[in-house]
């Protein structure tokens, strides 16, 4: 009886530490690899790359766990699903927001925003849902088209002194795609996001992409 005791006690050790792993994994919203492979790094003048800081997971993660927002990597698994984008925008001097839009090229997109302001959980005060019509995406599929976003490569470099953070995910059939960049004022991934942002009808104040109207 005390061996079989020793045994049962051994199986529920193995079991909860598997469920604590297959919980972590569940929890996990990027690619692993990120923390792994090297990446550029888009800094002036700086011809170093190696993988995104393990901290990574915990500034990006942190307002998408907030917000109950989905791993957008393990949708990507799902070779026939939608084009899905998610913009989380994360500002030196106030609280981050996100913009996500689900099956961009389909024929009623859908939207979801949620302005992160410390609370525990979204609320109808600062989250947002709401269809969309294939014309005000049209402006969200034109940069998708015509620049080169979809083939930019992670930055390894993720903070310098500004400390804005812009990420662009996207996942669809073509898979899965990790955009960081930091400090920006023009370019596709800027651009990107304030018209992601405008959909929401949000005014741009201190949580708006558009920082030159706030920036002093």
């Amino acid at each position: 009886m005390r061996g079989m005791g020793i045994v049962l006690a051994a199986v529920c050790i193995a079991a909860a530490l598997l469920a604590g792993i297959l919980a972590s994994q569940r929890r996990a919203l990027f690619d692993p690899a990120l923390s792994h492979d090297s990446h550029p790094c888009s800094w002036p003048g700086a011809n170093q790359s190696g993988p995104l800081d393990p901290e990574f997971d915990n500034w990006f993660g942190g307002p998408l766990r907030r917000a109950d927002e989905p791993s957008l990597f393990r949708k990507s698994n799902a070779k026939t699903s939608p084009m899905t984008i998610r913009l989380t925008f994360i500002p030196s001097w106030s609280e981050p927001l996100i913009v996500r839009i689900d099956d961009v090229h389909g024929s009623q997109p859908r939207l979801t925003a949620f302005r992160d302001e410390g609370q525990v959980r979204p609320t109808a005060a600062n989250k947002l849902t709401r269809d969309l019509s294939r014309e005000d995406v049209a402006s969200v599929r034109a940069i998708l088209a015509s620049t080169n976003i979809l083939s930019l490569q992670p930055d390894s470099c993720l903070s310098g002194p500004d400390g804005v953070i812009y990420l662009i995910e996207v996942t669809g059939p073509d898979g899965y795609r990790f955009i960081n960049r930091w400090g920006i004022s023009e370019g596709p991934v800027y651009d990107l996001a304030n018209q992601m942002y405008r959909l929401t009808g949000w005014a741009n104040g201190s949580q708006g992409p558009d920082r030159q109207a706030v920036m002093f």
